[in-house]
């Protein structure tokens, strides 16, 4: 049985990752979050808004962006921080710009009623400032004040509603 959900799981990410090249080789512009995948010092994994794929990017190992007052390397970003990166051909990070006010929370399904249900909590969340919900792709984007909540604590609030994240 585990085997199956593994090739089932594995069919989706390469589905997923097909539609994002596409969709960067479109448009040069991916909008999303830090991924939690580990790709060596020469590449980053991209969570793209919209979409419900994560891809893997090359990165030139000497760009940094200032984040939290320092200068970082792409590689040292944290999982969920909003970004905007433009692509060459070759799927390597021409630009980038982090936002940290902003995240991308993937869930695993929305059920009937759950937008309902996460509109009420996030309105009721004490730093989070707007949210816009992709329904199709069982995301929300939220900007919401670092200084009055950190993500952990945005993140924690949403499980412990119920909701599963990706």
């Amino acid at each position: 049985m585990n085997k199956i959900l593994n090739v089932i799981k594995a069919t989706v990410l390469i589905f997923g990752v097909s539609i994002a090249n596409i969709y960067a080789q479109e448009t040069e512009k991916i909008i999303g979050t830090v991924g939690g995948e580990k790709l060596g010092d020469d590449g980053i994994v991209i969570c793209v808004l919209g979409t419900q794929a994560c891809m893997p990017v090359q990165i030139d190992k000497s760009m940094r962006v200032t984040y939290n007052g320092k200068e970082t390397k792409l590689t040292d970003l944290p999982f969920a921080l909003y970004l905007e990166a433009e692509l060459n051909e070759n799927n390597k990070i021409t630009t980038i710009k982090i936002d940290e006010r902003k995240t991308v929370i993937c869930f695993v399904e929305h059920k009937e009623g759950d937008n309902e249900k996460l509109t009420t909590l996030l309105n009721g969340i004490k730093g989070v400032e707007d949210f816009k919900l992709y329904r199709k792709s069982n995301q929300v984007l939220i900007e919401y004040n670092p200084k009055q909540i950190a993500y952990s604590e945005l993140e924690a609030k949403v499980k412990n509603a119920g909701f599963i994240l990706e």
